[in-house]
This record gives C-alpha cells, sequence and structure tokens, in this order.
C-alpha cells in the first residue's frame, strides 16, 4: 500500500526505477532480436528512447505495455491461434480460407467503457492508497479493456453518462454508442464485467473468425439456455436473447437506425408495450430482444454464447467465454484474467533469457567437486 501522505511521489520513484529495469530487459532482448513461437508473427522487440534534459530515458507505460506483448501479437490474418485451455490442453483454431481483416485497424476501432459511477480505484489513489488487492471487479475490467487497447493501438474511451431519471441506468448505452459511432469504423463495448480472455489477439481475428460483413451493424452473444428454465433468458417467442454486455457495433448504413428505435423504444413510438422494460430485468437487453432485433435480421449477428459469454465453469450452453468472459457472478475472477495475462507477457522475456542462455546466465557444471 502507498503511504497516505504524498501519493505521487512513491508512484514516481516506482516507475522510474521499474523504467530502468525494462527498459535494460528490452533493450537487451531487442539486440537479440524476436522469440519464435508457434503460431505468432515475428516482430520486432526494437524500443526508440528519447532523453530529456536530465539525461534520463523517457519511457512510459504505453511502452512497456506495448513492448511486453508485442512478442505474443497475433495477426489479424494469421491462418491458426492456439492455445492451452482449461484443461491444459492444446487447442488450435483456423481462419476461413480468405479473412476480410488483413491488416490492424488501429484508431478507427473505439474500445468503450460505459459507467454512471466514478472508479473506487480512483478515489483511492487520489488519497494515496491505492492496493491492487482492493481493486474492485469494475477497475479491474476497465484496466483490462484499457491495457487491450493500448496492445493493439485502438481507440479508448471511459464514458461517465448520467443517469435517467425514469429507467435503469444500463439503459445509456444505445445513445452513447450513437454518440461515437461516427467517428469509427467500429465500437467495441463491454460492461466492466466482461473482458477479453486472451490480451495479444486482435479484434481483426475475432472478426475474421465470426465473418463479421460489412451489413453487420451489430454483434453480440447468445446468453445461456436451458432447457429446465427456458423462459428464463427468452423473449416473449421463446427465442433466446443476446447479451448487451459485448457488442461489435459497425458504422454502416443501418447502425443510427438500430440505436434511435432502440433509445426510443421505452417511449412506446414504434414498439407498443416498451416501456415495460424501462426497469425490470433486462432493460434495454429485453428490449433489444423482445423488438428491435426483429426489424433488422439481416444485420444483426448473434454468436454462440460459448464463444463471446459466460466463463469457466458454467454448464448451461456451455458457455465458457472461449474469447470473450463475462462475469455475471463471480465477478472478482476478472481480476484474475488480468494478472494471468500480464504474467504470461512480463515472464516469458524472463524464460527466454534463461532458454537461450542470454548473458550467460546458464553456467553447466561438469564436476562436482570443491575448488
Amino acid at each position: 500500500m502507498l503511504p497516505t501522505t504524498g501519493p505521487r511521489a512513491p508512484l514516481y520513484g516506482i516507475a522510474l526505477s521499474a523504467g530502468f529495469v525494462l527498459i535494460f530487459v528490452f533493450g537487451f532482448l531487442a539486440w537479440q532480436g524476436p522469440p519464435q513461437m508457434v503460431s505468432t508473427p515475428k516482430s520486432t522487440t526494437h524500443v526508440e528512447m528519447t532523453l530529456t534534459n536530465e539525461g534520463l530515458p523517457k519511457l512510459g507505460i504505453h511502452d512497456i505495455i506495448r513492448q511486453l506483448y508485442q512478442p505474443l501479437k497475433i495477426a489479424p490474418s494469421e491462418p491458426s491461434f492456439s492455445f492451452l485451455g482449461n484443461d491444459l490442453n492444446l487447442t488450435s483454431l483456423t481462419l476461413p480460407a480468405k479473412p476480410r481483416y488483413t491488416k490492424n485497424l488501429g484508431k478507427d476501432i473505439l474500445i468503450l467503457d460505459l459507467e454512471t459511477r466514478p472508479l473506487k480505484s480512483t478515489e483511492d489513489f487520489n488519497h494515496g492508497v491505492f492496493d491492487w488487492r482492493k481493486l474492485n471487479h469494475v477497475s479491474g475490467g476497465v484496466f483490462s479493456h484499457y491495457i487491450y487497447s493500448i496492445v493493439h493501438g485502438y481507440d479508448y474511451k471511459f464514458v461517465r453518462a448520467h443517469e435517467f431519471e425514469d429507467r435503469h441506468a444500463t439503459w445509456i448505452k444505445p445513445s452513447a454508442l450513437a454518440q461515437h459511432i461516427k467517428n469509427y469504423k467500429f465500437i467495441v463495448f463491454l460492461d466492466a464485467d466482461a473482458t477479453f480472455r486472451f490480451q495479444h489477439l486482435p479484434l481483426e481475428w475475432m472478426f475474421n473468425y465470426w465473418k463479421i460483413e460489412p451489413k453487420h451493424s451489430f454483434t453480440m452473444a447468445l446468453d445461456p439456455w436451458d432447457s429446465e428454465a427456458p423462459q428464463y433468458n427468452s423473449d416473449r417467442f421463446n427465442r433466446t436473447y443476446t447479451n448487451t454486455g459485448f457488442m461489435v457495433v459497425q458504422n454502416n448504413g443501418h447502425t443510427m437506425k438500430i440505436l434511435k428505435d432502440w433509445h426510443e423504444c421505452p417511449e412506446d413510438t414504434r414498439y407498443k408495450g416498451c416501456s415495460e422494460w424501462k426497469m425490470p430485468k433486462f432493460h434495454e437487453q429485453s428490449a433489444f430482444g423482445e423488438y428491435v432485433r426483429y426489424d433488422y435480421e439481416d444485420y444483426i449477428k448473434e454468436l454462440p454464447c460459448a464463444e463471446a459469454n459466460g466463463f469457466p465453469g458454467v454448464e448451461v450452453s456451455n458457455c465458457q467465454g472461449k474469447y470473450v468472459r463475462h462475469y455475471w457472478f463471480e465477478k472478482e475472477k476478472i481480476k484474475e484474467d488480468l494478472q494471468q495475462n500480464m504474467m504470461n507477457a512480463i515472464t516469458l522475456p524472463i524464460q527466454r533469457i534463461f532458454a537461450e542462455n542470454i548473458g550467460n546466465v546458464v553456467f553447466e557444471q561438469k564436476e562436482n567437486i570443491l575448488p
């Protein structure tokens, strides 16, 4: 825990010390060349540095994160992607023969966090008592999304929206999306309890895998469906809801119309009876599932629950969060995902030092004798 007085000074000291260590590690690894990994494109670990007036290296946290993940990153059109599952067995996935997205879209993609609440961790930081162990799932999820945007060069916004007076806070989603979509090709929205399982796997690769086409205004995953309780996540026609905790929103000719109809749904303007979902669960998600999607079927892509919803241990509909995890329960586990992703990136260059004996850190003792 940081001391309660002078919060900026200890943080600066820690960052400066870590910066010197990481500069040395990255500089040495860059000189040695990139690691060779299965199903990972060759990439550089070169670090460009400038000097301040004091002669100290100037390296920000964004540079550190990018360099950490550079050896791990997957290219948008990499033919296959392999990973160890929860059972520690190797799983390999293959893209379609002619992937649509072959280059990083960079700032054409916005990663969007949307909250009516301030981050509790920011309040702690401002009082000089920031502690990773006390980080709640909201900050954990937001940090994870922000790191992901840095790794892949996407734009990022954390939007603080005012709540409605007559409906649940989650109804802020349609209007927030509408205010920003005109500036981007894609907006990828996540609830604070949702996260990308693999920080090094880019959105473009997932777009290719899911076969998202230019006509798809919205891409969302289905909710779990249980034959023993079929009514729980189903609309009035017994069709499973899509979950709005993770959405890929594409800027095309139909997107704004869909957002307008969705935003106005509780006013019973186009959809009579939609005002029912101002407050009851699942609020804006129920309204979308009950009404909006039926008018725009061709422009909405529904993903299996197993791929972009749920988390390990969920048996219903196999909602294991293969690419995007959504912790409806056990929300604190979102910090574990972030921790595992970060530790994998940090320990990879350390492991390489020992595997390739960089700097002669491994010494072979041929005879067990006293000198």
